[in-house]
């Protein structure tokens, strides 16, 4: 029993110990979406774009960027949703110089599920980088490509 709870312990800590970072690496509150009138704002004035992995409700405005994350129940158990939103959260953060000035309400779609975490954090940049190229329209009209 002891050695398999060292091995739950260790693979707990391969998962968690790369996104800690000693209190600097917390995903702040200023990043994150958290009043439903912010949610309605990105979705009826941002633009939706849905590729193979996610789908992005993308809102450009002045200021640092704000993550919201949407896994409907049939995702999966709370266990598997809660940790593909770490996976996020963390990539996100970590590259939040891409993301700048941009309110972003993120869907990972079922196909998700059987990727690992470095590929999630892959193909959430790719994706991204990809959806950021179309016109995105800002509170002023704006487009990202102006």
């Amino acid at each position: 029993k002891g050695k398999q709870e060292s091995l739950k312990t260790r693979s707990f800590l391969a998962i968690v110990s790369p996104m800690y970072d000693g209190g600097k690496g917390r995903f702040p509150a200023t990043m994150r979406l958290k009043k439903r009138s912010d949610y309605k704002r990105v979705y009826r004035c941002g633009v939706a774009r849905k590729r193979t992995y996610f789908s992005f409700h993308i809102f450009q405005r002045e200021g640092p960027a704000r993550l919201g994350i949407v896994i409907q129940r049939r995702w999966g158990t709370a266990v598997k949703r809660n940790r593909i939103k770490r996976v996020i959260r963390e990539t996100f953060r970590r590259n939040s110089e891409l993301f700048t000035g941009m309110d972003i309400i993120l869907r990972p779609h079922e196909v998700c599920q059987g990727c690992e975490a470095e590929e999630v954090k892959r193909l959430l940049i790719k994706e991204f980088r990809e959806v950021a190229g179309t016109e995105v329209k800002s509170e002023q009209g704006k487009s990202l490509s102006d």
